[in-house]
């Protein structure tokens, strides 16, 4: 017997090295192997990514075009908007925008799940042929006043898409489609970069055509972009809509995951609404997608308090500026205060791209969580720099205000990154769609404050008022620090709750 006992052991021996080698694998197969704060990061840096991800820095150029395709439309109707709305100008301007945005708060939901079910390659070819309708429009009409209320209406269109000055739900949807598993969130920044590069290199294009040709050439060149984006965008190879991938171990997305399935895990899955029950609200749907996921609305009040000074900002600092250089009421021609302010939105779109290209060096590096904490807390000491020019009323220092004012935006790319770790691979379009509302939101409430608030102040009698708004937009991105701090003890929750042996099944299965 103890003979029989002993020939036993190494039999026994093999059998619990096969069992322990086979638990080892399901563990690491198992997307809820780890916790989403895994400390794996991937630290071989931005350039690997990029040679990993050649058809998503394609897709990128696309995003850079689409931004360039909003900018010029600025450029074409200036000239005869002037002419034909004369003082009313920016309130009309202003008015045309805040109806886009209210557009984007009911419909950018509903499209994004219209992405998720019929490809978000489609919807992205959809919002190119929405930003390419006003040039359509000047072709057909002519740069006449007609011409110009066909425009300025199909400059609606895009809202239907929930796109704001920084970019559009779909384009990051489709993004996550394309990018290689585990470099969405170091990819992610890298689209904000080509948008600002490609958006700057066009514009001097279009300024150049406008010197030499006339505004029509930047007529014909808008279409030839349009048209060019959206034949690339057609040709780029996209998964299916919902298929899901899993994240490599090695690499970090958003520098957060781990082993953890991109797209969430499958306590995520199970808390989040399905396109049938919580979606099913047609106005609201956006709102019942992010109050039936938790994650998801500390995610999209984060994102609100961050755009809300953003949008803020980029009404209120041109204004701002020509004030604090007294350059207001006349005193300055126009030619040459809207040559000063395009140099200073062109340094502000560098400055721009620069910080999220650095971003993505810190994606690469640290876990998303941190880099947005960090990219929150550098927003709250930027925005309070653009005050200081009351006392250094130069023109140089509005360069810094620039700088400084595309710092405190580079806080966009990393919560947009953290979509896919909190919901499930088939529902990104609508998540995106949900966080896009809640950016209309933002940006249509700072409209409201310049058209109601900023008059306000300007008649109380206060030497340039406006200076006011920047440590509110200060005191908003402060105030998204905790709440970042807040979700990430949430998804380290779930992360541990998914490490409990309650779940046995998934170890003896595998």
């Amino acid at each position: 017997a103890q003979c029989k006992r002993t020939s036993c052991r190494p039999i026994q021996r093999r059998g619990s090295a096969v069992l322990s080698r086979a638990a080892a694998m399901a563990k690491e197969a198992s997307p809820t192997s780890q916790p989403r704060l895994a400390d794996a990061v991937d630290h071989r840096g931005i350039w690997p990514a990029v040679r990993r991800n050649p058809v998503g820095m394609a897709m990128f150029t696309w995003c850079g075009m689409i931004a360039l395709l909003g900018g010029m439309q600025g450029t074409v109707s200036t000239s005869i908007a002037a002419e034909v709305w004369g003082e009313s100008m920016t309130s009309t301007r202003v008015a045309f925008a805040s109806a886009g945005l209210a557009l984007g708060m009911v419909c950018a939901g509903p499209f994004g799940r219209f992405g998720d079910k019929c490809g978000n390659r489609l919807a992205c070819v959809i919002l190119t042929l929405f930003l390419t309708m006003p040039y359509v429009a000047y072709l057909v009409f002519g740069l006449t006043e007609r011409g110009l209320w066909v425009a300025s209406a199909a400059t609606l269109l895009p809202g239907l898409t929930g796109m704001t000055v920084l970019g559009a739900p779909c384009q990051y949807a489709l993004g996550h489609d394309i990018v290689v598993p585990g470099d969405f969130a170091v990819m992610t920044p890298l689209a904000f970069f080509m948008a600002n590069f490609v958006s700057i290199v066009g514009t001097y294009v279009a300024q150049v055509l406008q010197g030499r040709f006339g505004v029509d050439a930047v007529v014909w060149f808008g279409l030839a972009v349009g048209a060019f984006a959206m034949v690339g965008l057609s040709l780029l190879p996209v998964r299916k809509p919902g298929s899901a991938r899993a994240l490599d171990v090695s690499t970090n997305d958003a520098g957060d995951a781990g082993c953890v399935e991109e797209g969430g895990s499958a306590t995520a899955q199970q808390r989040s609404p399905g396109p049938d029950n919580a979606a099913s609200c047609a106005v609201v749907s956006s709102l019942c997608f992010a109050v039936s996921n938790p994650l998801m609305l500390w995610l999209c009040m984060i994102t609100m308090l961050l755009c809300a000074s953003e949008a803020l900002i980029g009404d209120v600092m041109p204004q701002f500026i020509l004030g604090c250089l007294g350059w207001l009421g006349g005193d300055v021609d126009i030619q040459t205060s809207s040559a000063f302010l395009f140099d200073i939105s062109l340094t502000l779109q560098g400055a721009m791209a620069l910080a999220c290209l650095f971003v993505s060096w810190l994606s690469a590096h640290f876990s998303t969580f941190s880099v947005l904490v960090s990219a929150s807390l550098v927003a709250v000491v930027m925005q309070l720099v653009p005050p200081v020019m009351l006392m250094l009323p130069d023109q140089w220092f509005a360069y810094v205000v620039a700088v400084c004012i595309a710092l405190s935006m580079s806080a966009a790319p990393p919560t947009t990154s953290l979509v896919p770790l909190i919901i499930p691979p088939g529902q990104i379009g609508e998540a995106m769609g949900a966080l896009g509302s809640f950016k209309c939101f933002s940006f249509l409430a700072g409209n409201l404050i310049c058209l109601f608030v900023v008059p306000s102040l300007q008649k109380s009698g206060i030497d340039h008022p406006l200076w006011i708004a920047f440590p509110v937009c200060s005191l908003c991105a402060f105030g998204a620090v905790p709440l970042t701090l807040g979700l990430r003890r949430k998804v380290e929750e779930v992360g541990k709750a998914e490490l409990r042996p309650e779940h046995p099944a998934k170890v003896v299965g595998a």
